[in-house]
């Protein structure tokens, strides 16, 4: 014979309806609780203090840096400028030498004759009254630096007074039709006077005779 439980149909709904309210008391706590939201707060502001605290001293060292290389090109170019103004003093021998004789003639109160580089300088032969007389010139050709008194022989001095060409017209002429640099010049007396100029031309000595009454120029191979 088959036993029969003594359960109700009252009983059962009961018990199930206690079960489901376990279930849904027990999973309430789990969901109730939201951190999501507070973390996308909090992190926020760490976000922004980190981005500008970053780019901002980035951004002004490298500001910095480019003033301080500006000054330093300023600097650079005013340094050149000193250089450029350091060596504009400097004459040419042939200047000097044709600066010599003008100033040595007035300063002797005669006709140059002679001139000859020495000591750094010039020294111009001039002749005058009774004589001649040797004016040391610096090498500008601008300082008469001292004189003395010198010799010039008779065939000299009637050449010089003869000649239609003087010294420094022979020495322009010679140095214009070499191109070359004035080493010394004077006059030779006797056979065949005429002017006797030296020049250097690229390097080498040359030696060339000026006619005295045309101004012709030669080349002396001696």
């Amino acid at each position: 014979m088959t036993r029969r439980h003594p359960w109700s149909l009252p009983a059962l709904t009961l018990v199930a309806a206690l079960a489901l309210t376990g279930c849904t008391g027990s999973s309430a706590p789990d969901d109730a609780p939201s951190s999501a939201t507070p973390s996308a707060k909090a992190s926020s502001p760490d976000a922004s203090a980190d981005g500008s605290d970053g780019a901002s001293p980035e951004a002004s060292a490298s500001t910095g840096a480019g003033s301080g290389d500006g000054t330093g090109d300023t600097d650079d170019s005013g340094s050149g400028t000193d250089d450029g103004a350091a060596g504009g003093g400097d004459v040419d021998p042939t200047t000097g030498a044709l600066g010599a004789i003008a100033l040595a003639a007035a300063e002797a109160g005669g006709a140059p004759f002679a001139v000859d580089a020495e000591d750094g300088g010039w020294v111009v032969d001039v002749a005058v009254d009774g004589g001649a007389v040797e004016v040391s010139v610096d090498a500008a050709g601008t300082e008469v630096q001292g004189t003395r008194d010198a010799d010039l022989d008779a065939d000299d001095r009637a050449a010089l007074e003869d000649a239609a060409v003087g010294l420094p017209e022979a020495v322009q002429r010679v140095v214009s039709t070499t191109g070359g640099t004035l080493r010394e010049a004077d006059l030779e007396s006797g056979r065949s006077a005429h002017w006797s100029v030296s020049v250097t031309v690229d390097g080498a000595e040359q030696e060339h005779r000026v006619d005295l009454a045309t101004g012709d120029v030669t080349r002396d191979d001696g």
